[in-house]
């Protein structure tokens, strides 16, 4: 990490999990068949002091690589490993988890976007890529607002990141917002980002909790979790907080 941290500066770090697509490559519409996506969730988390995050978790890697009790393991000894949590072997992914409960200093936002195909063919017009930046549209609504600070935005490289729409998002997302905020956009590598590993895997904990109905990662960071909108659910856009905790039984059935 080389930024310095300011007092006037938040940075966001951004990722997803899941993708947009509702048809495979020769439109052929995938819903019910292998390796098809229900959910896209995208979540972030927000933090004025992203030097402490960094040194926490550049740390907690170090200690991995170095104790031969982790890195002997095969996902572990590979060139480049870093925090994943749907590659990292259980060992490592449970003693991450352990940490997460301890970190601090940051805020976690999720919105859970169900794959509702009236939905995409209506709102999003069959394209992957405007469902993906209206959910990302609402993650950052309301977020970025004071003009005293300075945004620091990073968005979780993928093969489909558009750096151009990634900056209509966060315009969007600051839409009637005061015009003198200041704010830089970045799409970066998660391998190169160590800060990015606490929101992968905040959202692997939530989407393995809506899919396989496993909850004990999620229960486990549970009050690591700011808010998580979901936000087309059949009652309408529902909004879970520490005042109103997120439940599986309080939301409408996932077609799952």
């Amino acid at each position: 990490m080389k930024e310095e941290d300011s007092h006037n500066k938040k940075y966001i770090f951004i990722d997803e999990c899941g993708d947009p697509e509702f048809y495979s490559n020769g439109k052929k519409l995938m819903i019910g068949t292998k390796g098809y996506q229900p959910l896209l969730l995208i979540g972030m988390i927000i933090t004025d002091n992203r030097r402490k995050l960094w040194e926490e978790i550049t740390k907690f890697q170090s200690n991995i690589l170095t104790d031969p009790l982790y890195n002997t393991i095969n996902s572990v000894k590979k060139a480049g490993w870093y925090l994943h949590a749907k590659d990292d072997f259980p060992d490592v992914r449970a003693k991450f988890f352990e940490k997460l409960r301890d970190t601090d200093n940051y805020e976690t936002f999720v919105v859970i976007g169900r794959k509702e195909l009236e939905i995409f063919n209506n709102k999003h017009n069959n394209n992957p890529s405007e469902f993906y930046f209206d959910v990302l549209h609402h993650l950052l609504k309301g977020k970025i607002s004071d003009d005293d600070i300075e945004y620091e935005l990073y968005l979780s490289q993928r093969k489909k990141s558009n750096m151009h729409r990634f900056e209509k998002a966060v315009e969007k997302g600051i839409s009637g917002v005061n015009k003198n905020l200041k704010y830089n956009c970045h799409v970066v590598k998660s391998s190169v980002t160590s800060e990015m590993s606490i929101i992968d895997y905040l959202l692997w904990a939530l989407q393995r909790y809506l899919i396989k109905g496993e909850d004990r990662f999620f229960k486990a960071v549970i009050k690591k979790y700011t808010e998580i909108i979901d936000i087309y659910d059949e009652k309408g856009e529902t909004l879970y907080n520490n005042e109103n905790v997120f439940d599986i039984s309080k939301a409408s059935k996932f077609n799952i």
